[in-house]
Formats: structure tokens, sequence, C-alpha cells
């Protein structure tokens, strides 16, 4: 139910791997996740930076302690995000260009993960949710920085997702789920709703 799944079932490519792996982390792109790619690979599809700043981390001390603690956490992913990460993301970026110089490659980002003053009644504050939101579209930011010195492609999720947030009444996220890894990914509807079509027309 994965959208490369989906997207490959709609356009029949000559062939097609999926290497993605729930909480990968950029190290593990380049350690394990680019095999499959060559000179004779035409498009590439990407989603990576969330776990490098710890994103797990940060909705456990959210959904688990104080208001104060849980913004601080957020706080420390922004300077992370903002010092380290674009030297992982450029990592990533040149391994993929290196290994596939023709490829057309998709980076795609992260959905705003709630709704404010939406349907929830209960968990973490308006506060907190305001601050996890924006750490996603900094977080999004960064990678659409990064990946356009690359040369490559960025797909904005928010817009799809947008109605679609967790609080929302009809959310194409999940929410809290032990492991906390599993946390936060997009249900089936969200990969064929809310990723899907951003990569069908990012594709080119």
């Amino acid at each position: 139910k994965a959208y490369p799944y989906l997207w490959a079932a709609a356009h029949s490519p000559s062939s097609f791997a999926f290497v993605a792996c729930a909480g990968a982390r950029t190290g593990d792109v380049l350690n394990s996740q680019l095999g499959s790619l060559n000179s004779g690979t035409g498009l590439v599809s990407i989603t990576v930076g969330g776990n490098d700043a710890g994103f797990a981390d940060v909705m456990t001390t959210c959904v688990l302690y104080s208001e104060s603690t849980c913004l601080a956490r957020v706080d420390e992913a922004r300077r992370y995000i903002s010092e380290t990460l674009p030297g992982k993301l450029d990592q990533v970026y040149s391994a993929i260009r290196a290994r596939s110089p023709s490829a057309r490659v998709v980076v795609l980002g992260y959905p705003r993960f709630y709704k404010l003053n939406g349907s929830c009644i209960a968990g973490l504050s308006e506060r907190e949710r305001s601050a996890i939101n924006s750490g996603a579209d900094h977080l999004n930011t960064v990678i659409a920085s990064r990946a356009a010195a690359a040369g490559f492609v960025f797909g904005d999720v928010r817009g799809t997702f947008t109605g679609h947030e967790i609080c929302s009444g009809n959310s194409w996220l999940h929410s809290v789920t032990w492991p906390v890894e599993e946390s936060y990914h997009p249900t089936a509807a969200g990969q064929s709703g809310g990723y899907l079509p951003v990569l069908t027309a990012k594709a080119g």
C-alpha cells in the first residue's frame, strides 16, 4: 500500500525496487539502500531526514512528559535540522546522483501532523501540536533547499494532507503506536491520497 508500489502499479516501469524502511536515517540510506541504483535508473523517490532529527524521540517526549519538556525537545530537533541535517542530506543526494546520473529524483517531504483547534479532546496541548507542526515546516524547508541545490525536485505533501491531519476527524496519519517508530506514518489513505498524487505530479 506504499505510494511507490501504487505508482509502479499505475505506470508499469521496466524494473522497480522498493527499499524504504520505517525508522531509517540518512546513514541507513547510504549504507544499505542504494544498491539498486545504476546508470540506467530513470526515477528515484526518497523521503528522509525526520528520523535523523529524532522524530520518534520528539513524539515520545511530547506524549509522556510536560509541555515545557516537549517544547524544549522540539527546539533541540529544530537546531539539529538547521545545523547538522543539511550536510547529511547533501551526502545522500550526492550518492544518489553519483550512482544514477541521469535519474529524475523526487524528494518528498513530510505532512503537518496536527490540525490545530481540531477534534482532539485529550492528548497534547495546542501549543505542543503547533510546535510540532512548525518543526515539520522547518524540516520541509531545509529538505527543499538541499534538494534544489542537488538539482532534485521537491514534492510538498502538506497541501494534499490538509484536512487529513491528526485531530481533523479524517486523519490520514496513524497516531501514537508502540513501538513509537510506527507512529505518525501515513495510513493507506495517506499513501494513496497524500503521497501518490505528489509523486505522480513530480515524476514527470
